[in-house]
């Protein structure tokens, strides 16, 4: 925990001086007095200030990230969304990140939360874990206590296929109760009457799989929606955005992404990184002429860093209605 706040610290330092430095100059140049910051009051005062904000930020951080999350609330049209189906609700968790600094207390308090919404679906997309089973069973053993009325369902994150522990955290998960979408679908309820409509719940591994190798799993749309019918809304879970964005321009049906990763950047400055670097960064975004959309998750937890600047954590209570015709 000591050596995560001060690599946390550590970034603020020197993104004041640089910030600082910055500033510096440009009023330098404004004032036509080159090489202000050159003088030895000017530094001294850089070096005060810059001291201060990462004292400050610090703490602001350390408090931020030590808040339960927030529990946001957001309603998403579906097209062709059946009649039994109409305010569907679920609750999204992601980037819980369960490791060094996030361990069995902090997750047995989400589980509180996500329990006292009552949802139909709890819905885990990814970067669960930062180790391996062996590590970390005692810390994920709140998630045996999710209640929901359809089920809990689980896709991969890229920190899973970090563990190098994939398939040891597929077994663990389904002994805690959790349904594990590896390139699969279910059908959201499993049982209707003839009268009655269902959705298609699918996950896909994480794309990261792809890059590392990783023996048996791969990002496959085309596996993920097989047996989803062409009239059902598909709700697709996959853990980053461009995994997302993969996915909606596959050509396959893909009414709604669930997604997480980007943390909304965890911090200051990191959030102009996360930011660029995704095509969808937070929050929910319509997509497409077909009216699909993505909501991405701005992280239940934190990786490593117990700080949050900028950003914030959060759990997402989704309530799904019936798209307006066009």
């Amino acid at each position: 925990m000591l050596a995560y706040i001060c690599l946390g610290s550590y970034i603020q330092l020197v993104t004041s001086i640089v910030i600082g430095k910055t500033l510096s100059f440009l009023v330098s140049l404004v004032s036509q007095n080159i090489l202000l910051t050159k003088r030895g009051s000017g530094k001294k005062l850089l070096a005060i200030l810059a001291v201060i904000y990462t004292f400050l930020a610090t703490l602001f951080g350390l408090y931020t990230a030590s808040q339960p999350p927030a529990v946001r609330h957001v309603k998403i049209p579906v097209k062709d969304l059946p009649t039994n189906l109409e305010g569907l609700s679920f609750v999204q968790i992601s980037d819980i990140h369960l490791g060094p600094t996030v361990g069995f207390t902090k997750l047995n308090m989400i589980v509180d939360i996500v329990n006292r919404q009552n949802p139909d679906m709890v819905l885990l997309t990814g970067d669960l874990v930062d180790g391996r089973v062996e590590s970390l069973k005692r810390a994920a053993e709140p998630l045996s206590r999710v209640m929901s009325k359809y089920g809990n369902f689980f896709v991969t994150g890229n920190h899973e296929y970090y563990t190098g522990d994939v398939d040891n955290w597929f077994s663990y998960l389904r002994s805690l109760g959790f349904s594990v979408l590896h390139n699969s679908n279910v059908k959201i309820p499993l049982k209707v009457n003839s009268n009655e409509g269902q959705l298609c719940l699918a996950g896909t591994d994480d794309v990261q799989a792809d890059t590392i190798d990783y023996s048996g799993h791969g990002f496959d749309i085309a596996a993920a929606v097989k047996g989803c019918a062409k009239d059902q809304p598909v709700i697709l879970m996959a853990h980053q955005p461009r995994a997302a964005k993969k996915a909606l321009d596959s050509g396959y049906r893909v009414d709604l992404v669930l997604s997480g990763h980007t943390h909304g950047g965890q911090m200051f400055p990191l959030i102009v990184g996360a930011y660029l670097l995704n095509p969808f960064y937070v929050g929910l975004y319509k997509y497409g002429p077909d009216g699909s959309h993505v909501y991405v998750c701005e992280g239940t937890q934190y990786w490593g860093i117990p700080m949050r600047i900028g950003t914030s954590t959060e759990i997402t209570h989704i309530t799904l209605t019936e798209a307006s015709p066009l």
